[in-house]
């Protein structure tokens, strides 16, 4: 009966509460969970506050003066249907063995893609004649380049098409983009020709004979660099092509020379010589009044020129260097 009641009390205290009732029970604390903040986006450093925009390139601190950063940009204007005027103030022969031409140029190329457009040059050579080698032959052992080697080109023209397969961009000076392509052209002309038919010496100053407009190839490449949107600086070299065989002198075919020289001796004025309407005998004629040479004495080299019977193709490779407007 002890057992019992022992028990019984027991239990009575193992069921007590371990506190008064009259004591607020503290709940457990629950951690919520925040959401990370959203890091604003902006289009450009520019719109974005200093602590912001240090962030905006991989973490590169864009603020650092020993930090540069240069970010591939969009191409800001498209070349395609667009002109371009190119100068080249100076163009000089590369090749001058027996010929040396010194000339100016202008393009303008008509951009119908991004890599593609139509181009023409007008050429003019305000100095084209016989090399300095040349005349040194002429001068110590009497001989001279043949018409193949050394006819010149006075002015011409060249239309054709340019291609640009390789472009891309590079930085310079602090971080200035600038734009470059690799431009291969080509085309096809007419350029006006003549040659030398008395070397300047001691007699009076050289003079020539115009030898025709004849059909002259080009081929060339080079770079084009864009600057801004409307510049561009070029540096080409290009290869002019034509036939180097000489029919006519100042209009005069070989028979037409051949008559006009057998006539000199007898003193009889030549421009009662039977010749072709196209045959200039006025330019054989008179003196040059500050030397006093005789022009007649210029057709026996003139018919010379027109024996020989050369089927060569003369290059005259040349560098090409100007600026340009966009427009």
């Amino acid at each position: 009966m002890r057992r019992i009641l022992a028990l019984m009390m027991l239990g009575v205290a193992l069921r007590a509460p371990a506190q008064d009732l009259g004591t607020p029970v503290e709940e457990p604390e629950v951690a919520m969970a925040q959401e990370a903040p959203v890091a604003p986006t902006f289009t450009s450093v520019a719109d974005a506050p200093p602590f912001e925009a240090e962030r905006l390139v991989g973490g590169a601190p864009l603020f650092d003066p020993d930090v540069a950063v240069h970010i591939v940009e969009k191409k800001q204007f498209r070349d395609q249907g667009r002109l371009e005027l190119i100068l080249y103030p100076v163009v000089a022969q590369l090749n001058g063995e027996f010929s040396q031409h010194y000339g100016s140029a202008l393009s303008l190329v008509w951009h119908l893609q991004e890599n593609f457009g139509l181009q023409l040059t007008p050429v003019y050579n305000w100095s084209a004649q016989t090399s300095a080698f040349n005349r040194e032959l002429n001068s110590s052992v009497s001989e001279e380049a043949q018409a193949s080697a050394s006819l010149l080109i006075r002015y011409g023209g060249i239309l054709g098409v340019e291609v640009a397969p390789l472009y891309g961009k590079f930085a310079f000076y602090q971080g200035l983009l600038g734009r470059f392509q690799v431009v291969v052209n080509a085309g096809a002309g007419i350029a006006s020709t003549e040659h030398e038919l008395k070397p300047g010496n001691a007699a009076g100053v050289a003079t020539y004979g115009n030898t025709g407009a004849r059909f002259m190839g080009s081929v060339g490449a080079g770079f084009r660099v864009a600057i801004a949107d409307r510049f561009t600086v070029r540096v080409e070299a290009r290869d002019l092509l034509y036939a180097a065989r000489v029919d006519r002198v100042n209009g005069c075919s070989q028979s037409d020379l051949q008559a006009l020289v057998n006539e000199r001796p007898s003193g009889n004025p030549l421009s009662g010589v039977s010749v072709s309407g196209s045959c200039r005998v006025s330019s054989f004629q008179g003196t040059v009044k500050s030397t006093g040479y005789n022009r007649e004495s210029d057709l026996n080299n003139a018919l010379n020129l027109t024996q020989e019977r050369s089927s060569d193709v003369l290059n005259n490779l040349g560098v090409y260097a100007g600026v340009g407007m966009v427009f």
